[in-house]
């Protein structure tokens, strides 16, 4: 891959949450191969660059979402809260979680059409920038913010109880994103410490995070960290996949490891 210029925004209005229900988000499976070589030096993750995008077919894509808005469109759904609400998961056309400022987590079971509060407890001063759903019960949620800031926490009660997970024990580390392949197995990514992005990953559903070695991640360029703005600079996909953006430096970048 090459590197791709990439454009992000941390803003999002506050007390509403913009949800289309016509489709559902998944993730793919069969995540051991690429927990077997982020443990390792190789093949690692390896930057890309930007392809050529042609006017004709921005434009074409453009148009067509703009017919498809019109015809479907996106209805605003009140989520009964004030808070900045910077990620959403998914699971199905029922089924999604939402998360934010002062420790704010909302669960839907029908579509948003009500948002139930199941908030993570004592995390008033924590901002839940990614949220990671697999059902209606069984949801992450990750913090951003310098040293014990950044933490993981899970509920498999559909919000009801949560438990902490993993804390930030690094005074440098800032972690970004967190993102799973199934019930088991994610990462989260973190800006550059002393050089190298920072990585954590689970193989038993977050009881055990570990740190991926320094020398196995790639070097980062002069300012560039992985933003955390909604949870969205890192996704797992396909069979052993997972890439993560970047910013701040330069020039944008996309990694990927297989």
């Amino acid at each position: 891959l090459a590197p791709a210029p990439m454009n992000s925004s941390s803003h999002a209005p506050a007390g509403m949450l913009r949800l289309s229900t016509s489709r559902s988000i998944s993730s793919a499976r069969k995540p051991l191969p690429l927990i077997a070589k982020l443990a390792g030096l190789s093949p690692g993750w390896t930057a890309s660059g930007a392809m050529p995008v042609m006017l004709a077919i921005g434009v074409a894509v453009v148009l067509w979402l703009a017919t498809l808005g019109a015809q479907s469109g996106w209805q605003p759904q009140p989520s009964g809260t004030t808070a900045r609400l910077r990620g959403v998961s998914a699971v199905s056309e029922k089924i999604a979680w939402a998360s934010g400022t002062g420790g704010t987590v909302l669960r839907t079971i029908d579509g948003g059409t009500t948002w139930q509060w199941v908030a993570v407890p004592d995390a008033a001063d924590l901002d839940f920038r990614d949220v990671e759903a697999l059902d209606a019960k069984t949801a992450y949620v990750l913090s951003i913010g310098a040293a014990d800031k950044s933490r993981i926490y899970k509920t498999v009660d559909g919000g009801r109880t949560w438990v902490l997970q993993f804390t930030n024990s690094n005074p440098k580390a800032f972690y970004d994103a967190i993102a799973f392949w199934d019930a088991k197995a994610g990462l989260a990514i973190g800006d550059p410490v002393n050089g190298a992005f920072t990585v954590v990953r689970t193989l038993d559903g977050g009881r055990v995070w570990t740190e991926v070695p320094p020398d196995a991640m790639p070097r980062a360029l002069a300012g560039e960290r992985a933003f955390a703005a909604s949870g969205t600079c890192l996704v797992a996909g396909g069979a052993a996949a997972a890439w993560f953006g970047t910013g701040g430096a330069e020039k944008a970048r996309v990694f990927r490891t297989s």
